[in-house]
Protein backbone atom coordinates (compact mmCIF):
# COMPACT_ATOMS: atom_id res chain seq x y z
CA UNK A 1 0.00 0.00 0.00
CA UNK A 2 2.57 2.48 1.12
CA UNK A 3 4.81 1.76 -2.63
CA UNK A 4 1.33 2.35 -4.21
CA UNK A 5 0.65 5.71 -2.62
CA UNK A 6 4.22 6.73 -3.17
CA UNK A 7 4.12 5.92 -6.96
CA UNK A 8 0.57 6.50 -7.79
CA UNK A 9 -1.18 9.15 -6.19
CA UNK A 10 2.04 10.82 -5.13
CA UNK A 11 2.56 11.21 -9.08
CA UNK A 12 -0.21 14.38 -8.69
CA UNK A 13 1.83 16.41 -6.95
CA UNK A 14 3.88 18.74 -9.53
CA UNK A 15 7.51 18.36 -8.18
CA UNK A 16 6.89 14.74 -7.61
CA UNK A 17 5.20 13.98 -11.01
CA UNK A 18 8.24 16.10 -12.79
CA UNK A 19 10.91 13.98 -10.65
CA UNK A 20 9.45 11.01 -11.52
CA UNK A 21 9.03 11.50 -15.13
CA UNK A 22 13.03 13.06 -15.22
CA UNK A 23 13.68 9.81 -13.73
CA UNK A 24 11.99 7.17 -15.19
CA UNK A 25 14.45 5.06 -16.14
CA UNK A 26 15.75 4.51 -12.79
CA UNK A 27 12.71 2.05 -12.27
CA UNK A 28 10.55 4.45 -11.50
CA UNK A 29 8.26 3.94 -14.47
CA UNK A 30 8.48 -0.15 -14.46
CA UNK A 31 7.78 -0.23 -10.19
CA UNK A 32 4.75 1.74 -11.03
CA UNK A 33 3.58 -1.22 -13.22
CA UNK A 34 5.10 -4.16 -11.42
CA UNK A 35 4.72 -3.26 -7.83
CA UNK A 36 0.46 -3.88 -9.26
CA UNK A 37 1.89 -7.53 -9.92
CA UNK A 38 4.11 -7.71 -6.88
CA UNK A 39 1.78 -6.73 -3.94
CA UNK A 40 -1.01 -9.75 -5.80
CA UNK A 41 1.17 -12.24 -5.23
CA UNK A 42 1.90 -11.23 -1.66
CA UNK A 43 -1.69 -11.79 -0.63
CA UNK A 44 -1.85 -14.68 -2.71
CA UNK A 45 0.94 -16.39 -0.83
CA UNK A 46 -0.30 -15.01 2.70
CA UNK A 47 -2.90 -16.08 1.97
CA UNK A 48 -2.25 -19.91 0.97
CA UNK A 49 0.19 -19.81 4.27
CA UNK A 50 -2.32 -18.67 6.83
CA UNK A 51 -5.36 -21.72 5.43
CA UNK A 52 -2.48 -24.49 5.57
CA UNK A 53 -1.49 -23.26 8.72
CA UNK A 54 -5.05 -22.60 10.39
CA UNK A 55 -5.59 -26.65 8.94
CA UNK A 56 -2.81 -27.86 10.39
CA UNK A 57 -2.66 -26.29 13.91
CA UNK A 58 -6.63 -27.31 13.54
CA UNK A 59 -7.04 -30.88 12.82
CA UNK A 60 -2.80 -31.87 14.08
CA UNK A 61 -1.92 -29.07 16.88
CA UNK A 62 0.50 -31.28 18.41
CA UNK A 63 2.51 -32.71 15.19
CA UNK A 64 6.11 -31.76 14.44
CA UNK A 65 4.65 -30.11 11.70
CA UNK A 66 2.49 -27.93 13.46
CA UNK A 67 4.58 -27.47 16.53
CA UNK A 68 7.54 -26.39 14.13
CA UNK A 69 5.68 -23.62 12.77
CA UNK A 70 4.41 -22.58 15.92
CA UNK A 71 8.08 -22.35 17.21
CA UNK A 72 9.52 -20.57 14.82
CA UNK A 73 11.62 -17.70 14.99
CA UNK A 74 10.03 -14.28 13.58
CA UNK A 75 13.00 -13.58 11.17
CA UNK A 76 12.23 -17.12 9.44
CA UNK A 77 8.75 -16.76 9.23
CA UNK A 78 9.05 -13.64 7.89
CA UNK A 79 11.70 -14.37 5.81
CA UNK A 80 9.54 -17.35 3.84
CA UNK A 81 6.74 -15.14 3.70
CA UNK A 82 8.66 -12.24 1.74
CA UNK A 83 10.78 -15.04 -0.16
CA UNK A 84 8.02 -17.24 -1.53
CA UNK A 85 6.10 -14.09 -3.62
CA UNK A 86 9.61 -12.48 -4.52
CA UNK A 87 10.94 -15.65 -6.15
CA UNK A 88 7.47 -15.56 -7.86
CA UNK A 89 8.04 -12.50 -8.78
CA UNK A 90 11.09 -12.56 -10.75
CA UNK A 91 9.50 -13.17 -13.84
CA UNK A 92 8.08 -9.70 -13.76
CA UNK A 93 10.29 -7.44 -11.51
CA UNK A 94 12.73 -8.20 -14.11
CA UNK A 95 10.75 -6.24 -17.05
CA UNK A 96 12.31 -2.31 -16.79
CA UNK A 97 11.59 -1.15 -20.47
CA UNK A 98 8.39 1.23 -19.50
CA UNK A 99 8.24 4.81 -19.48
CA UNK A 100 5.68 7.57 -19.48
CA UNK A 101 4.10 9.13 -22.56
CA UNK A 102 4.44 12.89 -21.05
CA UNK A 103 4.85 14.86 -18.06
CA UNK A 104 1.65 16.16 -18.01
CA UNK A 105 -0.69 12.63 -18.36
CA UNK A 106 2.28 10.36 -17.27
CA UNK A 107 0.16 7.22 -19.33
CA UNK A 108 2.45 4.45 -18.46
CA UNK A 109 3.86 2.79 -21.91
CA UNK A 110 3.65 -1.27 -21.69
CA UNK A 111 4.53 -3.70 -24.20
CA UNK A 112 1.23 -5.62 -25.01
CA UNK A 113 3.06 -9.13 -24.56
CA UNK A 114 4.28 -8.44 -21.71
CA UNK A 115 0.76 -7.06 -20.38
CA UNK A 116 -0.59 -10.81 -21.42
CA UNK A 117 1.92 -12.41 -20.15
CA UNK A 118 1.53 -11.11 -16.38
CA UNK A 119 -2.26 -11.16 -16.96
CA UNK A 120 -2.29 -14.44 -17.43
CA UNK A 121 0.66 -15.70 -14.56
CA UNK A 122 -1.52 -13.66 -12.40
CA UNK A 123 -4.44 -15.51 -13.02
CA UNK A 124 -2.52 -18.66 -13.10
CA UNK A 125 -1.21 -18.26 -9.57
CA UNK A 126 -5.07 -16.45 -8.31
CA UNK A 127 -6.29 -19.72 -9.20
CA UNK A 128 -4.19 -21.77 -7.22
CA UNK A 129 -4.46 -19.98 -4.37
CA UNK A 130 -8.36 -20.54 -4.63
CA UNK A 131 -7.70 -24.19 -5.56
CA UNK A 132 -5.59 -24.77 -2.54
CA UNK A 133 -7.76 -22.76 0.10
CA UNK A 134 -11.05 -24.29 -0.83
CA UNK A 135 -8.94 -27.65 -0.19
CA UNK A 136 -7.81 -26.98 3.20
CA UNK A 137 -10.88 -25.24 4.20
CA UNK A 138 -13.04 -28.23 2.52
CA UNK A 139 -11.15 -30.28 4.51
CA UNK A 140 -11.18 -28.61 7.72
CA UNK A 141 -15.46 -28.28 7.42
CA UNK A 142 -15.47 -32.37 6.91
CA UNK A 143 -12.51 -32.57 10.32
CA UNK A 144 -14.87 -30.39 12.24
CA UNK A 145 -18.21 -32.28 11.28
CA UNK A 146 -16.42 -35.25 12.13
CA UNK A 147 -14.58 -34.24 15.52
CA UNK A 148 -17.05 -30.97 17.25
CA UNK A 149 -17.93 -32.86 20.02
CA UNK A 150 -14.42 -33.80 21.07
CA UNK A 151 -13.04 -29.97 20.58
CA UNK A 152 -11.07 -28.15 23.29
CA UNK A 153 -11.77 -24.63 24.33
CA UNK A 154 -8.60 -23.60 22.85
CA UNK A 155 -9.12 -25.45 19.64
CA UNK A 156 -12.59 -23.81 19.28
CA UNK A 157 -10.71 -20.96 19.98
CA UNK A 158 -8.46 -21.27 16.90
CA UNK A 159 -11.58 -22.60 14.53
CA UNK A 160 -12.99 -19.17 15.17
CA UNK A 161 -9.91 -17.37 14.48
CA UNK A 162 -9.65 -19.82 11.24
CA UNK A 163 -12.99 -17.60 9.95
CA UNK A 164 -10.65 -14.51 10.08
CA UNK A 165 -8.36 -16.20 6.92
CA UNK A 166 -11.99 -17.29 5.22
CA UNK A 167 -13.11 -14.04 4.59
CA UNK A 168 -10.29 -12.94 2.70
CA UNK A 169 -10.04 -16.29 0.93
CA UNK A 170 -13.47 -15.91 -0.21
CA UNK A 171 -12.45 -12.22 -1.32
CA UNK A 172 -10.11 -13.63 -3.71
CA UNK A 173 -13.23 -15.12 -6.03
CA UNK A 174 -13.89 -11.44 -6.76
CA UNK A 175 -10.30 -11.05 -7.85
CA UNK A 176 -10.30 -14.38 -9.71
CA UNK A 177 -13.20 -13.13 -11.85
CA UNK A 178 -11.52 -9.76 -12.24
CA UNK A 179 -8.10 -11.70 -13.97
CA UNK A 180 -10.37 -14.10 -15.58
CA UNK A 181 -12.09 -11.20 -17.02
CA UNK A 182 -9.29 -9.23 -17.93
CA UNK A 183 -7.10 -12.40 -19.53
CA UNK A 184 -10.38 -12.87 -21.85
CA UNK A 185 -10.75 -8.90 -22.61
CA UNK A 186 -6.75 -9.05 -23.45
CA UNK A 187 -6.84 -12.04 -25.57
CA UNK A 188 -10.19 -10.39 -27.59
CA UNK A 189 -7.49 -7.46 -28.14
CA UNK A 190 -10.68 -5.24 -26.70
CA UNK A 191 -8.00 -2.40 -25.88
CA UNK A 192 -10.97 0.04 -24.41
CA UNK A 193 -12.40 -2.47 -21.54
CA UNK A 194 -8.73 -3.63 -20.73
CA UNK A 195 -7.92 -0.18 -20.12
CA UNK A 196 -11.06 0.65 -18.15
CA UNK A 197 -10.90 -2.83 -16.40
CA UNK A 198 -7.45 -1.69 -15.06
CA UNK A 199 -8.13 1.08 -13.67
CA UNK A 200 -10.76 -0.71 -11.03
CA UNK A 201 -7.70 -2.29 -10.09
CA UNK A 202 -6.10 0.20 -7.60
CA UNK A 203 -9.91 0.46 -5.49
CA UNK A 204 -10.17 -4.21 -5.23
CA UNK A 205 -6.43 -3.55 -3.90
CA UNK A 206 -7.25 -1.22 -1.44
CA UNK A 207 -10.13 -3.08 -0.05
CA UNK A 208 -8.48 -6.37 0.21
CA UNK A 209 -5.65 -4.41 2.29
CA UNK A 210 -8.28 -3.06 4.53
CA UNK A 211 -10.44 -6.14 4.85
CA UNK A 212 -7.90 -8.20 6.40
CA UNK A 213 -7.35 -6.10 9.49
CA UNK A 214 -11.20 -5.12 9.52
CA UNK A 215 -11.88 -9.02 10.12
CA UNK A 216 -9.40 -9.55 12.28
CA UNK A 217 -10.90 -6.48 14.73
CA UNK A 218 -14.59 -7.85 13.99
CA UNK A 219 -13.88 -11.06 14.20
CA UNK A 220 -11.45 -11.99 17.15
CA UNK A 221 -13.33 -11.58 20.13
CA UNK A 222 -10.39 -10.89 22.49
CA UNK A 223 -8.50 -8.41 20.26
CA UNK A 224 -11.73 -6.69 20.00
CA UNK A 225 -12.61 -6.20 23.63
CA UNK A 226 -9.38 -5.17 24.01
CA UNK A 227 -9.51 -2.28 21.58
CA UNK A 228 -12.61 -1.17 23.22
CA UNK A 229 -10.87 -1.03 26.81
CA UNK A 230 -7.89 0.66 25.39
CA UNK A 231 -10.28 3.18 24.00
CA UNK A 232 -12.25 4.02 27.22
CA UNK A 233 -8.47 4.01 29.04
CA UNK A 234 -9.71 0.86 30.87
CA UNK A 235 -6.52 -1.55 29.95
CA UNK A 236 -6.87 -5.43 28.74
CA UNK A 237 -5.66 -8.54 30.06
CA UNK A 238 -3.14 -10.53 28.15
CA UNK A 239 -4.71 -14.04 26.64
CA UNK A 240 -2.64 -16.76 28.71
CA UNK A 241 -0.72 -19.04 26.41
CA UNK A 242 -3.33 -22.73 25.14
CA UNK A 243 -2.64 -25.46 23.23
CA UNK A 244 -4.94 -26.56 20.83
CA UNK A 245 -5.56 -30.01 20.57
CA UNK A 246 -8.72 -32.46 20.60
CA UNK A 247 -9.51 -32.99 24.11
CA UNK A 248 -10.14 -36.92 24.71
CA UNK A 249 -13.05 -38.08 27.58
CA UNK A 250 -10.31 -40.28 28.98
CA UNK A 251 -7.19 -38.34 28.59
CA UNK A 252 -5.18 -36.85 31.16
CA UNK A 253 -2.24 -34.32 31.51
CA UNK A 254 1.10 -36.04 30.94
CA UNK A 255 4.61 -34.32 31.49
CA UNK A 256 5.13 -34.18 27.88
CA UNK A 257 2.04 -32.19 27.76
CA UNK A 258 3.25 -28.83 27.19
CA UNK A 259 1.72 -25.65 25.38
CA UNK A 260 3.03 -24.17 21.85
CA UNK A 261 5.71 -22.50 22.91
CA UNK A 262 7.31 -25.13 25.61
CA UNK A 263 6.10 -23.98 28.89
CA UNK A 264 3.30 -25.49 30.48
CA UNK A 265 3.07 -22.91 33.45
CA UNK A 266 0.19 -20.27 33.39
CA UNK A 267 1.69 -17.01 33.29
CA UNK A 268 -0.06 -14.06 35.37
CA UNK A 269 -2.06 -11.42 33.27
CA UNK A 270 -0.83 -8.51 32.47
CA UNK A 271 -2.62 -4.85 33.00
CA UNK A 272 -1.86 -2.79 30.06
CA UNK A 273 -3.52 0.94 29.79
CA UNK A 274 -2.37 3.09 26.91
CA UNK A 275 -3.75 6.57 28.53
Amino acid sequence: MIGYLALTPAREIPAIRQFYFDNQEYYIAAATYNIIYYSLYVRCTGIVFLSLQRYFIITSPLSTFSLTIQNADNWKIILVYWATPTILSIVVLKDYDFHFNNVVDMTLIVDKSVTQRNTVMSLIVVSITCIVSSIAYGALFVFLRKNSSRLSQSLRREVHLAFQVLVLFLAFFAVFVFFASLNYLTQMQMVDWVYYIRGIYPMISGFLSYLNPYCILILNRDLFRQVIKSVRCQGYKGSEAQVSGIVSNTAKPTAGSTNLRGSGTTLAPKKVTFC
